[in-house]
């Protein structure tokens, strides 16, 4: 009983922890949900993704699945000294108990040689606490054998002992990271479905009460929303993310288990262990900063438990969350900490307000000016352009690469030859295009995205037309996702579908063929984050290399897997520390 009250306390404080945080909707899509608690929950799909600890571990779960009936039926025999009820229909389980014990035996022996011996780096720190909590299952499993096949006194003795490690072990699970056997079920079944990785909607002219610490963007755990919360919470310090991430893999200073490791230990009133972290301290100290008599929750995060510098170096690829085995959004918590930097603070690095300031002057990141458009459109050729009322299949929207970059313009061209050999019915918008904002949302800065947005729902509200079609998976995921929180009022959501020019060609190379039959020889595709992690869009690429006559081959990381080219979340209008990861990704 002592156990178990420990327990529910301990619980119970994490649950107010998690429900302090600022609400937000997760009950959208319950059938997925439900599949979902019986794929990566009960099936344990992520984990598995990799094979030996990622199996280990699984075995493990499935083990303490079986043993939660096996020793309720043990203590139930203990308390009331008479016969258990796995009998009779139920008589199979005990033996489904045994085999698991020696598979949770199997388990930990590979998880110790891994932690203890290979000791790969992006494990955490304390190998202790998991020492202590591979000897606590390995005894759970080994005691219940021991109850199970010895005899007399002896048998006895190892039933006490079973119970009085299982309700040790119940009893500091909350205590540690361990907490992830009851969060990461609840992180899975209340993911974020619903368009994924689209930023969540900001006011701009909500009256804000800086007297009680509010902001449009984070900066303390009082701004977080309790799947944030939750977030922190569950984490289990495995460092999948920290192998996926490219900004760590070229060297610098962010990585995202450290990002969501220090935050957990903040939130614990814990000093964060990790390296961006003594980064922030020391700029906290430097600028003369002092939490003395803030409450933890108050407390600032960014230069105090989160370095700046990691904000930036982001390249939000989103590798980090695919990679998370129990579903974690770094990302989110880690944008909004940008927007609170732009938005709250007006800290901006000079590489970036350049392109603000660009945008505002001219309306393009770069500068050039409105006459490149033009100058750009008049040497396409004779390219049907938009005009207010009409109605058409298809909007090319060619965006700011394919109008002002020389070698993207070349992509516009081909796109455009392409369409017209099959006969789309197409306009393009010309000159009064807008840039679609991605990067300024992305690099927080929400008021220029919002103007954007709002501008080029005005332009296609002239209009009207089945299917919106970018070269740029960037606007791909802004137009599909992040517009819909600005539909003009009458708009039943967007009234067209967003797609991208491989989708688009790949449906005309299916209804009518491909001429010629040309050898194109060995071809490798990079898998765009923005196409593949945050819309899932593979095969239509792959298909249209092979009717090309291509033979695809893959490169040792893609798909879900792919390796950012490292321009994504602004990071391309920035000087770059080196080595760049584009590089990597080009060697």
């Amino acid at each position: 009983m002592g156990a178990l009250a420990v327990f529910a306390r301990l619980v119970t404080d994490k649950i107010a922890f998690i429900r302090r945080g600022k609400p937000e909707d997760r009950s959208d899509r319950i059938g997925r949900r439900v599949g979902l608690f019986f794929s990566e929950v009960i099936g344990q799909t992520r984990v598995r993704e990799r094979l030996t600890a990622g199996w280990a571990h699984a075995l493990i779960f499935w083990g303490f699945i079986a043993f939660v009936v096996s020793t309720l039926d043990l203590l139930w025999r203990q308390i009331a000294g008479r016969q258990g009820f796995l009998d009779g229909a139920l008589a199979f389980w005990p033996p489904v108990v045994d085999a698991f014990a020696w598979l949770i035996v199997l388990g930990i022996v590979v998880l110790a040689f891994r932690r203890f011996v290979l000791r790969p780096s992006y494990l955490t720190y304390h190998s202790l606490e998991s020492g202590v909590v591979l000897a606590a299952i390995g005894a759970i499993a080994l005691t219940h054998l021991g109850e199970r096949y010895l005899e007399g006194a002896t048998s006895e003795y190892f039933g006490y002992a079973h119970l009085v490690v299982a309700f040790s072990f119940l009893a500091y699970v909350p205590t540690s990271k361990h907490f992830h056997i009851l969060g990461a079920p609840v992180n899975a079944v209340l993911q974020q479905l619903q368009d994924h990785q689209k930023m969540d909607h900001l006011d701009l002219e909500a009256d804000l009460d800086e007297a009680k610490g509010e902001a449009y963007g984070f900066n303390t755990l009082d701004h977080f929303a309790w799947t944030d919360r939750l977030d922190l919470l569950t984490c289990i310090e495995c460092g999948r993310c920290q192998e996926a991430c490219p900004a760590h893999a070229t060297g610098k200073l962010l990585n995202p288990r450290d990002f969501i490791v220090d935050l957990k230990y903040h939130a614990g009133g814990k000093t964060p262990p990790g390296q961006q972290a003594e980064v922030a301290r020391a700029a906290f100290a430097a600028a003369g900063g002092s939490v003395e008599g803030v409450p933890l929750e108050s407390q600032p995060l960014i230069d105090h438990v989160v370095a700046q510098q990691t904000l930036w170096e982001c390249t939000t690829c989103m590798a980090c969350v695919t990679a998370c085995p129990v579903d974690i959004d770094h990302l989110s918590m880690l944008l909004n900490m940008r927007r609170y930097q732009v938005l709250d603070v007006g800290e901006i690095e000079p590489a970036y307000q350049r392109v603000f300031t660009n945008m505002e002057r001219t309306g393009d990141p770069w500068g050039y000016g409105e006459h490149r458009k033009a100058e750009t459109i008049s040497k396409l050729g004779d390219v049907p352009i938009a005009e207010p009322g009409e109605e058409f299949d298809l909007l090319f929207w060619v965006g700011c690469w394919g109008l002002y970059d020389d070698r993207s313009v070349e992509t516009t061209r081909a796109t455009l030859k392409v369409l017209d050999h099959y006969g789309v019915d197409y306009r393009i918008l010309g000159d009064t295009e807008a840039c679609c904002g991605e990067n300024y949302r992305r690099m927080g800065n929400e008021l220029q995205f919002q103007m954007n947005a709002r501008t080029n729902l005005e332009l296609f509200s002239a209009v009207k037309f089945k299917r919106l079609m970018v070269t740029n998976p960037h606007c791909h995921q802004v137009f599909g996702k992040d517009y819909k929180d600005f539909v003009p009022a009458g708009w039943d959501g967007l009234p067209f579908e967003v797609v991208s020019v491989e989708q688009e060609v790949a449906r005309l190379v299916r209804r009518q063929g491909i001429p010629g039959n040309g050898d194109l020889g060995r071809v490798a595709y990079h898998d765009s984050c923005f196409y593949g992690r945050y819309s899932g869009i593979y095969e239509e690429q792959r298909a249209l290399v092979q009717r090309s006559g291509g033979k695809l081959v893959e490169l040792p990381r893609n798909r879900e897997n792919g390796f950012c080219c490292g321009a994504g979340g602004g990071n391309f209008w920035r000087e770059e520390k080196e080595p760049r990861v584009s590089w990597n990704r080009a060697a």
